[in-house]
């Protein structure tokens, strides 16, 4: 898809914004390094020991490179305070650094006995500097650089008094290598547009993504219409992988009608659906938090459970939703008979302000579409199944009351209720296995709790609690402490602050434990 043929005024000024962004972001790439390269330089030349009757020839070197270190420390500074210079900031290795480099190249000639001596040294640098100019990703830089060290070549061949061919042919070298890379630097760019166009869903322009399965993955996106505001939202793009398979897409588009039916806070809310070329996208609304799973993951980690007014909090938003997703009617009144299918921790999110919201209607029955599911094919998690699903039998509901039975068991003790390793074990305790009091676990957990968490996980469905409105009057008859819901949505925030914490010091330590690992270590010759 071309931006400029199919997206709004909006949009396109987004995608510049997001260009405008990489260009910054390669000025100050293109400063670390040069910064990085004249300090070591700079280095070499100041502490390695030299023949003292050869210290007066390094003079215009060693003040040069000292040079070279102020002015790339400056470009660095100057671009980090006043990132608008960003595009402009290329056009300092031609107009500073070269020359500079020619300037220090001709005292240097005056010290040498041999003029010519100095003509191999002096080329190379300037080419190396016409290299990287590139770094700028700007054909204009490139051209401009190669402008300039042909200038600089060609005023210290010169003043070696060398022949006119030998002077002419070194003054080829940089044009050709100027071609070169404005022809590199110009596909770069051209990739990096297109990718960056194709970024562009309709008025959403792609950021980070921040999941994916099997089917789609998910993308941090900035929705962004006609009139200037913008709205972060979550964009589900199915994978090229299955864009041609028609169940994956028959799912999707499933996912996506039966999202938009349904509006309430402790659902996540469904905003858009549409095609891109051969790409489906679902916009949703975007939930700054974590999912349930990687919370109770840090809690494992932490030895570290969730608070009991933070689970009954879940136990009562999830509750809710579950309630309003089984009694939702069509438009025309009849019943919708919803079955979620899927109801698991790597579907609920938790909010950094500790609100739940149940997502990923991607596999739901309900009574108005058609059946997508094959007879005696078992579809969402394993372990989170009911019986009767797993068996093939007839299943309503319930089989979303027992999942949501496990997901409690789990939240209370921070412990998989079904975690054998492999298929052919877990499917018999799915089945048939023990299911302990949550307090065989965590002793605290009162016994009206363990009373909910057992009825939810009774293995027939008549003898299983019955309804998600059943399941919020028992959380209502819980002590003050445990159901107040204030208290709860704290807890939970906190959790989740801390569980983002740890992960982002976590994340900061493998790629320092990376970058250390990638430098090269010098030995003794």
């Amino acid at each position: 898809m071309r931006a400029s043929a199919t997206a709004s005024p909006a949009m396109s000024a987004a995608l510049e914004g997001v260009l405008a962004a990489e260009r910054l972001a390669s000025a100050l790439r293109l400063a670390k390094v040069r910064l990085a390269l004249s300090t070591t330089a700079c280095g070499l030349v100041w502490l390695l020991p030299v023949d003292p009757q050869q210290v007066g020839t390094l003079g215009p070197t060693r003040w040069g490179a000292l040079a070279f270190v102020v002015i790339s420390a400056g470009v660095l500074v100057g671009l980090r305070r006043a990132p608008r210079f960003g595009r402009w900031a290329g056009l300092t290795v031609p107009l500073l650094d070269m020359p500079l480099l020619c300037a220090i190249q001709h005292l240097q000639l005056g010290t040498l006995v041999e003029r010519w001596h100095g003509i191999p040294t002096s080329v190379a640098m300037m080419l190396f500097l016409v290299g990287l100019s590139a770094l700028s990703l700007s054909r204009g830089v490139v051209w401009v650089a190669a402008v300039v060290a042909d200038v600089g070549i060609v005023s210290v061949l010169l003043r070696t008094e060398l022949p006119n061919i030998p002077v002419v042919l070194a003054a080829l070298i940089p044009p050709a290598l100027g071609a070169v890379l404005s022809a590199v630097v110009q596909r770069i760019r051209a990739l990096l547009h297109e990718a960056r166009a194709k970024d562009l869903l309709g008025k959403y322009v792609l950021g980070d993504r921040i999941g994916s399965g099997g089917m789609a993955e998910v993308f941090l996106a900035t929705y962004s219409p006609e009139g200037g505001f913008e709205r972060t939202v979550a964009v589900k793009r199915i994978l090229p992988s299955v864009a041609n398979d028609p169940e994956a897409v028959a799912l999707f588009r499933r996912e996506a009608a039966v999202g938009a039916m349904l509006a309430h806070p402790n659902v996540v809310q469904v905003l858009d659906f549409g095609a891109d070329g051969r790409t489906f996208f679902l916009a949703m609304e975007y939930v700054d938090g974590l999912p349930l799973s990687q919370l109770l993951s840090w809690c494992r980690r932490a030895r570290a459970p969730l608070s009991l007014p933070a689970v009954v909090h879940v136990a009562s938003m999830l509750g809710r939703a579950a309630d309003y997703v089984h009694t939702r009617r069509t438009p025309a009144g009849a019943p919708l008979d919803l079955v979620h299918r899927d109801l698991n921790p790597p579907n609920v999110i938790v909010s950094r302000i500790g609100e739940v919201k149940l997502g990923d209607f991607g596999i739901a029955r309900t009574a108005t579409f058609d059946q997508l599911t094959a007879a005696g094919m078992v579809r969402g998690k394993l372990s989170y199944s009911a019986p009767e699903q797993l068996r093939g039998a007839p299943y309503d509901a319930r089989a979303d009351l027992f999942a949501l039975g496990v997901t409690l068991f789990e939240t209370l003790t921070a412990r998989r209720l079904f975690g054998a390793a492999d298929d052919g074990a877990l499917l018999p305790d799915c089945l048939s296995g023990d299911v302990p009091p949550p307090s065989a676990l965590r002793p605290e957990v009162p016994a009206a709790l363990d009373s909910l968490v057992l009825g939810l996980l009774a293995r027939k469905p008549e003898e299983r609690v019955g309804t998600a409105s059943e399941v919020l009057q028992a959380l209502s008859a819980l002590t003050p402490e445990l159901r107040d819901w204030r208290l709860g949505q704290q807890h939970l925030a906190d959790a989740v602050a801390v569980a983002r914490a740890d992960a982002a010091d976590a994340l900061a330590r493998a790629d320092l434990a990376t970058r250390t690992a990638s430098v090269p270590i010098a030995t003794p010759r």
